[in-house]
């Protein structure tokens, strides 16, 4: 058995965070060329939490041709003897938004917390933009805004909610560490208006199709199916009015077909057979096959809903 200090031994803990909102925040500086602010508040790491009471200034290199992206770090350093101080550090990059290879990784010795990389263009001494590589550290979780963050986040069992995506760090073959995207659960959405009343064949441009109801689906940013499922009472004794449920791009999702009952119930229900990518909408339909009355749809016995599904990812 060997002992080792806090840094370098601190299995189940976040790695890195920053405390509040706008805390170790990179900005523009507005009148110094080629610098950036780092705002105060309170950055941790490895066991050491730094804190600034004002806004820091880093100066980064000027750069007088193409493009290079700097990343901006917090630096610990426990080789002093009473270790520290943290100090905040431009490291120079290439031509691509990526952690630069001379990023400083050595928990308990130097290491380098990522805050964010800057983008600066020859002949402009503003960057250009400014990618947000903090962490923030709370209860059940990681929570960042830029998906780089992943190439620096490298604990096998690290959880990262990216923008409303979770990432799950695990073991894959041959054990190597592998990200998964965490697959979100299912969802419901209700029609939440319908044709009323008894609805004569004139209100559709042929006079044999009408839409009673739509539900729309707004993009859940994944690929999913759609299932289905419409019930509800009308028609009327000489008239066939058969109905469907559709989808642009799909096959019919539903059909029912009912003959010249008094008041039929319609139950129909059905499944994407294709995966469904961004928003889309679900209508459900009715068909005149013969007659002339008009569909008298009962307003209190009627129902549609569409369940989102994640399709297999």
């Amino acid at each position: 058995m060997t002992e080792t200090d806090r840094a370098k031994n601190r299995a189940g803990v976040p790695d890195y965070g920053v405390y509040g909102a706008e805390d170790f925040k990179v900005k523009p500086h507005p009148s110094i060329p080629y610098a950036v602010i780092v705002t105060k508040g309170k950055a941790h790491g490895w066991g050491v939490t730094d804190e600034a009471a004002t806004d820091q200034v880093v100066q980064c290199d000027a750069i007088s041709s193409g493009t290079r992206y700097d990343l901006i770090v917090d630096r610990r350093n426990w080789q002093p003897a009473a270790g520290g101080p943290s100090t905040l550090v431009a490291i120079p990059g290439g031509a691509t938004p990526e952690i630069p290879a001379a990023r400083k990784i050595g928990p308990g010795v130097e290491d380098d917390q990522p805050l964010a990389l800057v983008e600066w263009n020859g002949g402009l001494s503003a960057p250009n933009r400014i990618i947000d590589l903090r962490v923030w550290a709370g209860n059940g979780g990681l929570y960042a805004k830029d998906d780089l963050v992943r190439t620096y986040l490298t604990g096998i069992g690290t959880e990262v909610n990216i923008n409303g995506t979770v990432w799950s760090l695990q073991l894959g073959d041959n054990n190597l560490a592998v990200w998964v995207k965490k697959t979100p659960g299912a969802k419901v959405y209700v029609a939440s208006s319908w044709m009323a009343g008894a609805i004569p064949i004139s209100t559709s441009p042929d006079g044999n199709n009408i839409k009673l109801a739509t539900i729309s689906i707004p993009d859940p940013g994944f690929p999913y199916h759609v299932q289905v499922q419409a019930r509800f009472e009308g028609g009327k004794s000489a008239t066939r009015w058969d109905a469907n449920i559709s989808m642009a791009g799909q096959p019919w999702l539903a059909v029912a077909a009912l003959g010249n009952t008094v008041a039929p119930w319609y139950d129909i229900s059905g499944f994407t057979t294709n995966p469904v990518s961004g928003p889309s909408s679900v209508d459900l339909n009715l068909v005149r096959l013969y007659g002339t009355e008009s569909f008298g749809l009962t307003a209190f016995n009627r129902a549609f809903r569409a369940m989102v599904v994640p399709a297999a990812l």
